[in-house]
């Protein structure tokens, strides 16, 4: 008897948690096809009945991740902002937690992998461009400036400031220094995103 349409939905969707998992744990290279299948609970020659290749499933796998990301920092900026829409302030200090710091597979995929990501090619290179697109056009939507073209800029300092900030602070061992790094960006992005009056003039 065939499965059903929905038990194959449901199997696609805990083989792209898997890889999601795993992909922002050790790396696209560091992960086989096995792992990910053996971390779902499935058998290995199940996996083309879902995906045509490994590059397939971690291209979904990052827009997974994306916007599991996404959903964490919206609920907890939201827990900060005593009833307000969450901004950029509120989503930064939620991304740059010791939280998000201590769980990389759980946070956001480009500060977990994202160089090594950008080296691949194709699909997986094209999709990692679209998480950055995504990351930007969602922050610029929170952004409280203006000016177009001044949410674009408060977006992608600040995602540059998240993403390089958690990098720094997961790249050292010792925890009070990991700490200590994550409230000095916060600190700093909270005073660009204050002070910031947009782009400058040419």
């Amino acid at each position: 008897m065939p499965w059903s349409e929905d038990h194959k939905q449901a199997t696609r969707e805990r083989i792209v948690a898997a890889a999601a998992s795993a992909i922002r744990e050790r790396g696209p290279d560091g992960v086989s096809v096995a792992a990910i299948m053996k971390s779902a609970g499935l058998t290995h020659g199940g996996f083309y009945a879902h995906f045509a290749s490994k590059e397939a499933l971690i291209a979904e796998a990052l827009a997974h991740a994306t916007a599991e990301t996404f959903a964490f920092l919206e609920r907890t900026a939201a827990d900060a902002a005593d009833g307000q829409p969450p901004g950029l302030v509120e989503i930064a200090d939620a991304y740059l937690s010791t939280v998000h710091c201590e769980h990389p597979e759980r946070g956001c995929v480009l500060a977990a992998c994202g160089t090594e990501l950008a080296r691949n090619e194709d699909v997986v290179r094209t999709t990692c461009s679209e998480n950055v697109s995504a990351y930007l056009q969602w922050l610029g939507q929170r952004s409280q400036a203006a000016q177009p073209n001044a949410r674009t800029c408060e977006a992608t300092g600040a995602l540059a400031a998240m993403v390089g900030g958690m990098i720094l602070a997961r790249a050292t061992e010792d925890p009070a220094q990991a700490r200590e790094i994550l409230a000095a960006v916060r600190s700093f992005v909270r005073g660009a995103l204050k002070n910031g009056d947009g782009p400058e003039s040419a």
